[in-house]
């Protein structure tokens, strides 16, 4: 894609070699499928399989898979642009600002050779893409008290004064309307927190120790959401459960990777002190956390005075313009459940192998070169950065995991009620039943397990090995993962943010719920 994901970059080469100590690595051994080109176009193209004829009823028919709240959709976007973005490294280790061309292959840091493809976030949870990416602070975005400046609380600032437009640190997340209002909303955190701190105001700009404190309770308050409540809504708790008792145990791929990692940036870079390199798998960047995708609905309700479509002329989500215009200021109890008897949160669509209509079709600027579909895109992205099929990973996970991981037969993945209408799909390519693109697994896994709202296995530990992993890498004083993962978080509205383990909490601290 040319255009999402584009960071400028001042001065590249500033950044690197300190930028490599967030490389792309991988959970298991790189592969080299090959698929039919035609084939891949039938499958995931506008019109076929995997498009949505009509969106999914709230509540679900009887035995169908429920979805969650809405807003998950837009923090899962949020969490992923806070953990992953793509540069390239090239020969000189200047990291240069360049996105993935489909049909490229792409090495990553343990493969060896150059350009290698890094990661240009932090994948620590610690709201780089809210405070300055790489943890370079950003001092323009705050005022002399060190507080975020924002438009009345409701939008960012926006003007021909500020680079793209507007004063944001990650320009991914003004890429829509709803993503914007969640980095918002973090942004609100920091501001009620700092507030009420007390300090010299040196202390309290950028860099200062009250404003480090205040930083510090904001992503600690972040990471509580995460692994409270969207991990949770995401993964199902035994394979949660599964992921922590692995960790422990230091038997995680996560953890592997991290050393592998560590080692290949030793080779590369000829440098000491790597204990606080983090890489990203590239099966959770371009495979299992593009679930999101499936999430996605057609439209939105807004607020009482309306909403309006993901695409279309005028009156649409796409962002870079501001929110007042248009009447895009959402009401919350839309997307996350308040704290009242009767929820009011609209739903996303369930976490399966369907997509809405609208992302067959991606417009410019989202995109800047074919193929149109987000559902081809994912899987040729796959292809380029060498992940395993969905039957690779789910027989190495297997080996960790045991009998957590189910492996699904062809017809389940592809069942002849649905590619019926289909035929050359699998004439073409008949190996993508035996070695099936890792990214439609998962969902299709997930479309599977009709329980609850969450993934299936093989997508679940991918996630919750990343999430978690992450998490476990980072421990401070205030946040260790094993004791806050089983801690009942505190129910009710916060009074510290201490207390905020939920979008719900968040909303309630900073005057949003009641």
């Amino acid at each position: 894609m040319a255009h999402h994901g584009w960071i400028s970059v001042l001065d590249p080469r500033t950044l690197a070699p300190s930028a490599l100590k967030s490389p792309f690595g991988r959970l298991f051994e790189a592969s080299n499928h090959a698929y039919d080109s035609l084939a891949l176009s039938m499958l995931a193209g506008a019109r076929g399989p995997i498009e949505q004829i009509a969106p999914t009823p709230v509540p679900p028919p009887p035995g169908g898979k429920p979805g969650n709240p809405a807003g998950f959709t837009f923090l899962g976007q949020f969490i992923d642009h806070d953990m992953t973005e793509f540069r390239v490294v090239a020969q000189d280790l200047a990291l240069v600002h360049q996105n993935p061309t489909l049909g490229q292959r792409q090495r990553v840091l343990e493969d060896g050779g150059q350009p290698t493809a890094t990661n240009g976030r932090i994948p620590s949870l610690d709201l780089d893409s809210v405070y300055g990416l790489l943890g370079v602070a950003q001092p323009d975005l705050y005022d002399d008290d060190g507080l975020f400046l924002l438009d009345n609380d409701v939008d960012i600032l926006r003007g021909a004064a500020f680079n793209n437009g507007r004063l944001i640190a990650d320009p991914r997340n003004d890429e829509n309307k709803l993503i914007v209002q969640i980095h918002i909303l973090f942004q609100r955190l920091h501001n009620a927190i700092h507030a009420a701190a007390t300090g010299s105001a040196s202390d309290k700009r950028p860099g200062g120790d009250v404003f480090k404190a205040t930083k510090l309770e904001v992503q600690n308050a972040y990471r509580r959401i995460v692994l409270h409540d969207y991990l949770p809504n995401i993964v199902q708790k035994e394979h949660i459960d599964a992921v922590l008792a692995a960790l422990a145990a230091k038997t995680t791929l996560y953890q592997a990777m991290i050393a592998r990692a560590r080692e290949a940036y030793l080779r590369a870079v000829a440098s000491e002190g790597v204990a606080d390199l983090l890489a990203m798998p590239v099966e959770f960047a371009h495979a299992a956390f593009r679930l999101g995708h499936s999430q996605l609905r057609e439209g939105y309700a807004l607020n009482a005075r309306g909403g309006a479509p993901l695409f279309a002329p005028g009156r649409d989500l796409r962002g870079k313009a501001k929110l007042s215009d248009g009447d895009f200021v959402v009401d919350w109890e839309l997307f996350f459940d308040a704290p009242s008897p009767t929820p009011t949160a609209q739903h996303g669509e369930p976490l399966d192998a369907r997509l809405a209509k609208a992302v067959f079709r991606l417009p410019p600027p989202s995109i800047g070169e074919p193929p149109a579909s987000l559902a081809e895109r994912n899987i040729r992205r796959g292809v380029d950065f060498g992940l395993p099929s969905g039957q690779e990973a789910a027989a190495r996970l297997t080996d960790i995991y045991g009998g957590l991981v189910p492996g699904l037969r062809g017809d389940q993945l592809f069942p002849p009620s649905e590619f019926g209408d289909f035929p050359e799909i699998l004439q073409l390519a008949p190996s993508l039943v035996w070695a099936t693109p890792l990214w439609y697994y998962i969902l299709r896994e997930a479309g599977l397990y009709t329980a609850d709202r969450q993934l299936g296995a093989v997508g679940g530990l991918i996630v919750a090995e990343t999430i978690l992993g992450s998490l476990d890498e980072i421990q401070n004083a205030e946040f260790d993962l094993q004791v806050e993962a089983r801690a009942a978080p505190l129910a009710g509205a916060p009074s510290s943010p201490a207390g905020i383990a939920s979008m719900t909490q968040l909303l309630q601290f900073i005057g949003v719920f009641s």
